[in-house]
């Protein structure tokens, strides 16, 4: 997978078109995927804020999101739009994310087993972020990894993950 430092140019065009909508109605953009399912491409707009999405979150800004969208010069190049949350697993797919996501509990998976972790798929918390490496806490002890180890990430909000040091 590894981590974007940036949109991809219908993700970035995207993004600017919409992001005043989604603030503006008090919900920040979490991300945007431009993705191609089978043989149809989906624009995802995925919004969040403290209290988490609801549908009527979604739906409240799905109009003005698509009418804004139908305005682009790549609307040819969508076959669904969707507006929807984050969710209690979202990805951390750029370098932004990982960010504002120090002191949160994540699942990590990296491309092999690095030296501070006890296999290649951990739970964790995730202490710190350099811009380059993240520092990772929890039952193993502590890991730091570089960016390119690390194939994915999400967030693990479950109440059955036991609690682990979560000191920043």
């Amino acid at each position: 997978m590894g981590f974007a430092k940036g949109f991809n140019q219908v993700e970035a065009a995207a993004e600017k078109a919409v992001r005043s909508i989604v603030e503006e109605h008090g919900y920040s953009l979490w991300d945007v995927v431009f993705v191609k399912e089978g043989a149809a491409w989906y624009l995802r707009i995925l919004i969040d804020k403290p209290e988490g999405i609801s549908i009527d979150d979604c739906e409240s800004i799905d109009g003005l999101i698509n009418a804004e969208i139908d305005k682009q010069p790549f609307i040819d190049k969508i076959d669904y739009l969707e507006v929807g949350s984050a969710g209690l697993e979202r990805p951390i797919r750029r370098v932004d994310q990982l960010h504002a996501s120090v002191g949160k509990r994540i699942r990590l998976k990296t491309y092999k087993l690095c030296e501070g972790l006890s296999e290649k798929n951990v739970r964790c918390v995730l202490k710190s972020f350099d811009g380059e490496k993240a520092v990772v806490s929890g039952d193993f002890g502590e890991a730091e990894l570089l960016l390119s180890e690390i194939s994915s990430m999400n967030y693990d909000d479950f109440d059955d993950f036991d609690e682990i040091i979560t000191e920043v």
